[in-house]
């Protein structure tokens, strides 16, 4: 980073599933510890962390509570829980539909908070909350300086990926959608501040750093992951698109292995490229 700090980080880790191998909780705290002593390093003395994590309801609501208890060892303050709310989840008929996901927010020093980015579309309904104000009874609506609610803590208003919008990536399972990073980005950093993100996955902090005009650092211990990325970022300026829908990164490469000639048969023989 050439002695830059920043601003802001978000994190995606996997929610301790490593290669369809779990690890044990211990080991999966100390991993955490690695990359968040990196993550601490690298920002700014006033700057934001934000976490996306699980908690399996099967195995103890892990790893969320010992990740919780990890960040403890860290010079941040805790600010938020936020709990993103998706459209479908896992289900069961004894106990509560699974539609959460956690998201922690965490902060150094005195960084900023821009309260504009956390409104949402969603009108204001509710009235009531009377007071007084300048010999007035008001209630709350008179009150607002929008007509619309904010965000708060649990974010309703976030479309879960799938392979019908735009911004898709397949194959990418754990992709974070566009607004959700977004509203981050535009809350808790300023025009071409520095964003880092180490698991960068679908490429989505990436993409949304270049749309809200900020710079970022990103990695990921999968190669193919970081092409995804990189791809991502390509396509978008070269398109305006923010994914390939129920497209992939890599029709260029599958297309041009389909039609030529396998080298046991026909160079002649037509072929037909097809996605499995």
């Amino acid at each position: 980073m050439e002695g830059q700090r920043a601003k802001l980080a978000i994190q995606d880790p996997p929610y301790n599933l490593v290669a369809f191998e779990t690890r044990s909780i211990r080991d999966y705290v100390e991993w955490a510890r690695s990359w968040v002593t990196t993550s601490v390093a690298s920002l700014d003395a006033d700057s934001s962390l934000y976490v996306w994590l699980g908690a399996d309801q099967r195995d103890h609501f892990q790893p969320l509570p010992d990740f919780m208890l990890l960040m403890r060892e860290f010079p941040l303050q805790a600010r938020s829980y936020i709990t993103v709310r998706n459209q479908r989840g896992y289900g069961t008929q004894r106990n509560w539909m699974a539609v959460r996901q956690e998201l922690l927010y965490y902060i150094r020093g005195n960084p900023a908070f821009n309260v504009e980015a956390e409104y949402t579309d969603i009108p204001k309904t509710l009235r009531g909350y009377y007071k007084e104000v300048g010999g007035q009874l008001t209630e709350n609506l008179e009150r607002s300086k929008r007509d619309t609610i904010r965000a708060g803590n649990v974010w309703i208003d976030i479309q879960q990926v799938f392979y019908r919008l735009e911004e898709n990536v397949s194959g990418c399972y754990a992709q974070k959608p566009l607004k959700s990073v977004d509203r981050i980005i535009r809350a808790s950093s300023d025009p071409r501040d520095l964003i880092i993100d180490f698991f960068s996955h679908s490429g989505t902090t990436l993409l949304a750093a270049e749309i809200a005009g900020r710079c970022c650092y990103t990695a990921d211990i999968d190669p193919i992951f970081c092409e995804i990325a990189i791809r991502r970022l390509e396509h978008f300026r070269a398109s305006a698109r923010t994914g390939w829908q129920n497209g992939h990164a890599f029709e260029k490469e599958l297309h041009r292995t389909a039609l030529s000639p396998h080298p046991d048969t026909d160079a002649d023989r037509p072929t037909q490229a097809s996605l499995i």
